[in-house]
């Protein structure tokens, strides 16, 4: 695999998801929509979070591994007005 224009060769590119933290059980639940099944747990939201960033490095090198696509972030964001 050649490295994305402008970077080192074993440099990963930059990504940027959307994330959702939510309140439950006492702690925070994070999930990243366009990575299915990619979540995370902590007791506290910022925990929560630095916790989904390792996830979210994790299931992007298991998808590179294997030659997979990587999910844009775009790709399930849609956009609602309510009247």
């Amino acid at each position: 695999m050649r490295p994305e224009r402008g970077k080192k060769e074993g440099e990963m590119a930059t990504h940027s998801y959307t994330v959702l933290v939510e309140k439950e059980n006492g702690g925070y639940r994070a999930h990243c929509p366009a990575l299915p099944g990619c979540r995370s747990f902590g007791d506290t939201k910022k925990e929560a979070v630095e916790n989904i960033k390792l996830s979210i490095s994790y299931r992007l090198e298991t998808l590179m591994a294997k030659g997979k696509p990587i999910p844009i972030d775009g790709d399930l964001a849609h956009s609602v007005q309510h009247a």
